[in-house]
């Protein structure tokens, strides 16, 4: 299956605990979303003593995602950290529209009549009595990983990476393989010296 990266393994070594650095590490987490490759990302931020990632979300994040092609809502927070569910409008309204995630996302309240906006705010209202399982489809991971992850559905696990794969991984495997990919790419032009802002705003999510 390979080693599937996070933004801390791609980017060039370099002094972590800075705010150009949390804004890298910020935009290659997010690349997959910024890319429409993937509707949704779920981050926690949280500070220790290598990394203050809340406190630099919390002085540099907002300013930083203007103008993106992405929006957030945050999930849950308190005075130690922050959860928040960064999202590609677009693609997340295609996700919830597709008819196989529609009849699933109606089991829990959800409607294909609601607003995006709606429907975002109805997981929100969830999410604050622990992590609900249909997240996974907002994040899009394969409705038939959800379900086997559920013990709804009716394939075994077959293989593992960013999430339990369950019957046939060979779609599975793809999604993750276009986030991988989408990270390591970002990461090159990182590397190469293109500031991150250039790359959040040059617009390559409004199209995928």
């Amino acid at each position: 299956m390979g080693c599937r990266h996070t933004g801390e393994s791609l980017l060039r070594a370099q002094q972590q605990n800075t705010p150009g650095y949390f804004l890298k590490w910020l935009t290659v987490e997010l690349a997959p979303t910024i890319m429409g490759e993937k509707p949704s990302t779920l981050l926690t931020f949280t500070d220790n003593n290598r990394f203050h990632r809340l406190s630099y979300w919390r002085n540099f994040g907002a300013a930083f995602l203007r103008q993106a092609v992405i929006d957030w809502t945050i999930m849950r927070q308190s005075l130690n950290s922050i959860t928040i569910l960064f999202y590609h409008p677009d693609s997340l309204e295609r996700c919830l529209e597709q008819a196989d995630n529609c009849r699933f996302l109606a089991e829990f309240g959800y409607s294909s009549e609601y607003s995006l906006a709606k429907n975002m705010d109805y997981l929100k209202q969830r999410y604050q009595h622990g992590c609900p399982h249909e997240i996974g489809v907002f994040l899009g991971i394969p409705l038939k990983d959800v379900l086997g992850f559920m013990d709804k559905g009716r394939e075994c696990v077959s293989c593992r990476g960013m999430w339990r794969i369950y019957g046939d991984p060979a779609v599975s495997l793809q999604v993750m393989d276009k986030i991988d990919a989408s990270k390591r790419y970002f990461a090159k032009l990182l590397n190469s010296g293109i500031s991150p802002r250039k790359i959040l705003l040059a617009d390559r999510g409004k199209t995928a």
